[in-house]
């Protein structure tokens, strides 16, 4: 569900790591908020995540509207 820009940010194997986090990963995502009619943002707070990260990592999610009921990430943490 990533959008095609998204894609491109990112080598498929850095993907296969960012979703294959540490036993000890966790996240919170908060309400989001309405940017406009296509797109959302999302705050999220990464924990022990496989880039190093050992404090929290404050981010968002982007998401846009990619058809009539279509939504697609567009920006990952």
């Amino acid at each position: 569900m990533l959008s095609d820009a998204a894609r491109g940010y990112v080598s498929p194997e850095q993907l296969q790591e960012f979703f294959s986090p540490t036993d000890a990963a966790a996240f919170e995502i908060e309400h989001g908020r309405k940017l406009n009619a296509r797109s959302y943002a999302f705050p999220v707070v990464l924990f022990g995540t496989t880039s190093g990260h050992e404090r929290p990592h404050a981010c968002h999610i982007l998401l846009i509207r990619s058809g009539k009921d279509d939504w697609a990430v567009e920006k990952l943490p």
